[in-house]
């Protein structure tokens, strides 16, 4: 399965990173069955040129974060679109500031294809790799640089807190 759906997995140090992004709650059991709110999402993003109106970016990457886990059945968590900025700059009301810990992570980077497909097929490998080891559940998110400048052809970091 490995081969087929995550290309690799590696354990990295990263610093700590200031993202802006436009967050909602939703549960693991929502987006497992398709009537969860994070299609929705990102369809809002776009078309609402969100990314335009985050200042002070670093970087042309967007961030896809997974953070404040409540450990319920079903499991919830807040999703955000945005991107990695200096910090204390000015905020939209319906944005908010994110830091990413600094600490160890995993990285999984998916296969090439359509990045809805690619990305969802490494989070079913994830969270089978769940099972046998102990993820932090503090901050996890995707990565999305010039390998994504083609939604059908994609490739995505994903990065998963884990217990050090």
């Amino acid at each position: 399965m490995l081969a087929n759906v995550v290309v690799d997995q590696r354990k990295v140090y990263i610093d700590e990173l200031t993202v802006v992004g436009v967050p909602i709650r939703t549960t693991d059991r929502a987006e497992e069955k398709g009537t969860g709110t994070i299609p929705a999402h990102w369809d809002m993003f776009y078309k609402q040129q969100m990314a335009n109106k985050i200042a002070n970016k670093v970087t042309g990457k967007m961030f896809a974060l997974y953070t404040d886990y409540e450990a319920s059945n079903p499991i919830e968590f807040t999703f955000a679109l945005g991107y990695e900025v200096t910090p204390g700059g000015e905020l939209r009301e319906e944005m908010r500031e994110f830091t990413i810990p600094a600490g160890e992570y995993m990285v999984f980077t998916t296969a090439i294809g359509p990045a809805k497909k690619v990305v969802l097929d490494a989070w079913s490998y994830i969270w089978e790799w769940s099972n046998r080891n102990e993820r932090a559940f503090v901050l996890d998110f995707e990565l999305y640089d010039e390998r994504c400048i083609d939604p059908n052809f994609s490739q995505v970091d994903i990065y998963v807190s884990i217990k050090s």
